[in-house]
């Protein structure tokens, strides 16, 4: 039986080749599956649904979910289901309850940010010092203090059109935070109307020279369209901030991001990257999101042609960690901060710049909105509304906060149009005060039961609204196409892990944005902190 010593014997040099051309050739660089991964690049595309990616042909997303671990069950999972919210959820594993602040406006009842206890605020409109003050106040580690921890002088970076999305993501540890400033440079000779890369650190790469790549022709007046068409005149384009526009040397949108981020990946020490690509939200928002779908291929202001913009993103991102040879130590995140629905139910009013109007009222620390829609009269006249933002559902906060004045409010704010529940703040929680199954459709009763009262505890704390209530599918009281609610349509969103020694594999489990980190922790082999609300999932490896 020597034979079958030597053969035996052979058979395992030869099995030991193979497996060494395979780790060589078939994930590119010389790491093997094996490896942990290094770095970890967060893909958001704002208000992205998970039915874009056939309907309106993006390759490369397809790419990236069928090599990779896809939850194609994914939750958000939270309330409220905005940017401002889940760019923080996603960063830190915690519900919006539990992380500082948790809607669109926020009641400072610890006085963090100094202008009196109980002060009201646009949490949108939150500079970067004042989101670092909330997180600070909350006391919890984030992405870029795992990432410092585990590798020593690596940098975390954030890049968005959105400040909020950035600063809210990256704060207050993160390296280096880059976003559009106001207008305030006259790059053309026309006026200032050009935007400048600003935010924290931002590399002088990215800044200089004055009036170079990263500048963007932001003129209010070039609105492609949407400034005099309804439905988009609610919430117009201003230039080339969520759209490339025509300027070769000074394209803007989800293209402006791509190229700062892949600057960055090149010239930095990096261990983590959040890029959020806005346009989609912008586009969703204008027209309503999955109605555009019929637009003009060609037109940059309308959802297919953006829809293919930023795919084509993705793949140029994905193309330069190849080219940089980081591709093969990078975890691939790809998801979004809120998915979207039409608002074939609409209760704002459809004029020119009224979108903050139909969103907002009330007064603030930041911004004040004292013109609303006339659906929102009753609970006004109530005489109890300190602030009320108002999108796929509605949510208020009192002048008196008794739970009489709470439950009273609750049973005011049910008879406004399409209000299918309400709800009343009760400490870490939210109490039920009114229902009308009547008013639901078995798909609606179905979502409400199954998910109403725990997506509207996940916002519950002092600094939330104190009344809350929920909406039939495809209503809105904000544009034409809208987010903030619990509504199955914005709830479903993309998860997908990629890169590195991930996948492939369709995975059944729910997985929620609060997860994401926890997951990322585990895959990196970084020890998580307690406190996070979020489940880590196992991803298969290749």
């Amino acid at each position: 039986m020597r034979w079958f010593g030597r053969v035996a014997g052979l058979l395992v040099v030869v099995l030991a080749l193979l497996a060494g051309a395979a780790q060589a050739l078939g994930h590119g660089h010389g790491h093997g599956h094996d490896k942990t991964p290094k770095r970890v690049l967060i893909l958001v595309l704002d208000q992205f649904r998970p039915d874009y990616v056939d309907r309106f042909d993006m390759p490369n997303v397809r790419a990236l979910m069928r090599g990779g671990v896809n939850f194609p069950h994914a939750r958000l999972g939270h309330m409220a289901s905005e940017t401002v919210i889940s760019h923080n959820v996603i960063t830190s594993g915690r519900r919006p309850g539990r992380m500082g602040w948790s809607d669109e406006a926020y009641r400072d009842s610890d006085n963090v940010l100094g202008a009196g206890k109980d002060s009201m605020w646009v949490s949108g409109s939150l500079t970067r010092d004042q989101f670092n003050a909330l997180i600070t106040h909350g006391g919890y580690p984030k992405l870029a203090d795992y990432l410092h921890a585990a590798h020593p002088g690596t940098k975390f970076i954030a890049a968005g059109q959105k400040n909020y999305a950035v600063y809210s993501a990256n704060g207050p540890t993160g390296d280096i935070s880059v976003t559009f400033s106001s207008r305030n440079e006259n790059c053309d000779g026309t006026g200032v109307n050009f935007r400048s890369p600003t935010g924290y650190n931002v590399p002088d790469y990215i800044t200089k020279p004055t009036c170079g790549r990263f500048y963007v022709n932001s003129d209010s007046s070039l609105t492609y369209g949407t400034g005099t068409t309804s439905p988009a005149w609610m919430y117009p384009l201003d230039g080339n901030r969520f759209v490339p526009g025509n300027d070769p040397e000074h394209l803007g949108g989800d293209v402006w991001v791509a190229d700062a981020g892949m600057a960055m990946m090149e010239h930095e020490p990096w261990s983590g990257m959040l890029l959020t690509l806005g346009a989609i939200d912008k586009t969703g928002h204008m027209w309503g999101g999955i109605t555009d779908a019929g637009a003009p291929p060609d037109d940059p202001a309308h959802l297919p042609y953006i829809a293919r913009t930023a795919d084509q993103q993705v793949g140029r991102i994905i193309q330069r960690l190849r080219e940089l040879r980081q591709l093969d130590d990078t975890l691939i995140v790809l998801t979004t901060d809120h998915a979207g629905q039409p608002s074939r139910r609409f209760h704002g009013v459809n004029a020119a710049g009224r979108g903050d109007f139909n969103w907002y009222y009330g007064a603030t620390q930041n911004g004040t909105f004292l013109d609303p829609s006339p659906s929102l009269e009753p609970l006004i006249d109530t005489g109890n509304v300190r602030f009320s933002y108002q999108d796929s559902a509605i949510r208020t906060w009192l002048q008196d906060t008794s739970e009489d004045a709470k439950r009273s409010a609750a049973r005011v704010m049910a008879t406004l149009p399409d209000v299918i529940a309400t709800y009343r703040l009760e400490g870490d929680r939210y109490r039920l005060v009114t229902a009308d199954p009547r008013a639901m459709t078995l798909g609606e009763l179905r979502n409400w039961l199954r998910h109403g009262q725990e997506l509207v505890d996940t916002m519950a704390a002092p600094y939330a609204a104190d009344v809350v209530g929920l909406l039939k599918d495809d209503t809105s009281y904000g544009v034409a196409g809208d987010h903030g609610g619990h509504q199955q349509a914005v709830q479903e969103i993309p998860i997908v892990f990629g890169g590195a020694r991930v996948g492939p594999r369709d995975s059944g489990q729910p997985l929620r944005s609060v997860d994401i980190l926890p997951t990322i922790l585990r895959e990196m082999g970084i020890p998580a902190q307690p406190g996070m609300d979020g489940r880590a999932a196992t991803l298969p490896h290749r």
